[in-house]
């Protein structure tokens, strides 16, 4: 190894940096940033005006936000052929202003320093936190903010594996600037983010720096990669499920600071029931933009019932961040209770953090038992049982009762639809399946009516791929193998109440995940059916008249969506 004086960064040739930067995963932090594999960036942890609000509130404890920085360093996997832009593997900045046509120089890569710079008069300026206003500095802002969000969903105590992005190629965009739009937006379509601004009050407000908004935006970007037929407006807790997604997302992003997160603490006192820094969201856009504290909070108390009649997906998707925050705080309250009946008395540093770090695992790994299409408030709690099971089968501090209490209490329910176990497929080889979706189909065809895929109609294996899991405490997680197969069941408009849609037709989604561990048992099953005849016995026809009661259920439901839609007009 090449000595390495103080204040040097450690010199390797590109060959052995790219073998190192290969076998990184198995390296500690401390150890990665010892050999230069993470590099230190500063950005805007918390909006640029929170410490300006939080001066003029009457509140001894929000008033002291006025002297937090904002800006703060976190720690980017350095690649090896890391570029300008920035410009790494899987994300691209480029800062183009459609509007205006003005297109910004990209901050450039120093490979030797392992810094971004500015070149102004043949001279580099590298760029820190004294540059803040420079276009450059909302390059790396934005790059370094997305590539953090993506490397927290693919580490291994999450969905261990690297994410495909819903669109074909490997690199999603960012658009820093593209000039007046109070707003920021994921679209599958151009395979970019692209961040507004606009002026408020006299202040000139950038999407592209606020914490909350990129993080925020990268979660409906990687949802849409996990499962990309949830886009199809199929219903509200659809709709409302990716912006739950996409706020968690920023929730949990702001965990991975331990500074911010330790202040959260010590401002709410170690109550989570008083924290307004990790459960609201975007302050600046809100203040701004809606004359709000925040866009929106994690603390909001509504059940299913109080949104029954509310259109608005928004509204809907509080229903389950409020849960999910709950179930931190009870993961908090447990996690305490432990730490003392060992004999310890814990910190609230000690404490919050192992609650974290199982509550992350907790919201994402059910991702992966997710069904592929029409996804609603229950499929989720009940992947979240399902996937804290399987870590933890005996649940001996009763993590799962308080799950199953907070979803009761916001009127969702995660009461088993239908088990695996009921599935007897005929003799198969997981490592067959596993090879490819054409291998995949043929065993799904042969497994038809297990599966309750209607005979004559031809479906599609939209996703397979293996996971690399680990759980804190609990090691190395089997292999899982997921297999997601989709079909469509076209329903027609019938009736006056549609309007000029009537005869139109409207696309029932069908489909399942089928989770199987590495020796081919199966670990879960989420499906949606639909209304196509099952072919077999007496006792196959009775569960399949059960199923197709369920498929017509769904159209039902669909066709509801679809009055309410036209009925509520254009804003719906």
């Amino acid at each position: 190894m090449p000595t390495k004086k103080v204040n040097e960064p450690l010199r390797w040739t590109v060959e052995e940096y790219t073998n190192l930067y290969q076998s990184s995963r198995y390296l500690s932090n401390d150890v990665r940033r010892t050999l230069g594999l993470l590099i230190p960036v500063e950005v805007y942890l918390q909006d640029p005006s929170v410490s300006e609000q939080a001066r003029l509130d009457p509140d001894p404890r929000i008033s002291a936000r006025a002297e937090w920085d904002p800006i703060r360093a976190i720690d980017i996997p350095c690649e090896p052929d890391l570029r300008h832009g920035p410009t790494s593997a899987r994300i691209s900045v480029i800062d183009f202003d459609p509007q205006t046509g003005r297109r910004e120089d990209p901050a450039e890569w120093d490979p030797d320093l392992r810094r971004f710079y500015v070149l102004r008069k043949r001279e580099k300026i590298y760029l820190s936190r004294e540059h803040a206003d420079l276009p450059q500095f909302h390059q790396v802002n934005v790059w370094a903010v997305v590539q953090s969000v993506l490397g927290m969903y693919e580490q291994e105590t999450i969905l261990g594996r690297p994410l495909a992005w819903a669109f074909e190629g490997n690199r999603l965009r960012l658009r820093p600037h593209v000039g007046e739009m109070e707003n920021a937006m994921y679209d599958r379509d151009s395979r970019s983010i692209s961040f507004g601004a606009f002026d408020r009050a006299g202040k000139r407000v950038f999407t592209c720096l606020s914490h909350d908004l990129i993080a925020h935006e990268t979660g409906h970007a990687v949802l849409d990669g996990l499962r990309p037929y949830f886009s199809a407006d199929t219903s509200i807790q659809t709709a409302a499920f990716h912006e739950f997604a996409a706020d968690l997302t920023a929730i949990l992003a702001a965990f991975l600071n331990n500074e911010l997160r330790f202040q959260a603490l010590q401002e709410s006192a170690g109550d989570m029931q008083h924290d307004q820094i990790i459960s609201g969201l975007a302050e600046e856009f809100g203040y701004y933009s809606h004359g709000r504290p925040y866009l929106r909070s994690a603390q909001d108390a509504r059940g299913t019932a109080d949104v029954m009649d509310n259109p608005d997906p928004y509204a809907w998707s509080q229903v389950l961040t409020g849960a999910m925050f709950d179930i931190l705080k009870e993961m908090l309250s447990i996690r305490k209770v432990k730490l003392i009946a060992n004999g310890r008395q814990p910190t609230l540093k000690e404490a919050f953090s192992l609650a974290c770090n199982r509550f992350r695992r907790a919201a994402f790994q059910p991702f992966d038992y997710l069904p592929p299409v029409d996804v609603q408030f229950g499929d989720y709690a009940r992947a979240v049982l399902r996937a804290d099971e399987i870590v933890d089968p005996r649940d001996d501090d009763g993590y799962r009762a308080a799950m199953r209490g907070v979803f009761a209490r916001r009127g969702i329910d995660c009461a088993p639809q239908e088990s695996s176990e009921r599935l007897n497929f005929y003799a198969y080889d997981i490592e067959r399946l596993s090879r490819s979706r054409t291998d995949a189909y043929l065993f799904l065809n042969e497994n038809r009516r297990q599966l309750c895929i209607p005979a004559d109609q031809d479906f599609n294996v939209v996703d397979l791929y293996q996971t690399d899991k680990l759980a804190w405490g609990a090691g190395r997680l089997a292999r899982e193998i997921v297999v997601q197969y989709v079909w469509r069941e076209d329903v027609e408009l019938e009736g006056r109440e549609f309007g000029i849609a009537q005869g139109r037709r409207v696309p029932l989604w069908c489909g399942g995940t089928l989770v199987f561990d590495e020796r081919g048992n199966i670990l879960s099953w989420q499906h949606k059916p639909g209304m196509g005849k099952q072919e077999g016995g007496a006792r196959r026809r009775a569960y399949s008249e059960a199923v197709r009661a369920r498929g017509a259920e769904r159209r039902d439901q669909l066709l509801a969506y679809q009055r309410a839609k036209l009925s509520a007009g254009p804003q719906a």
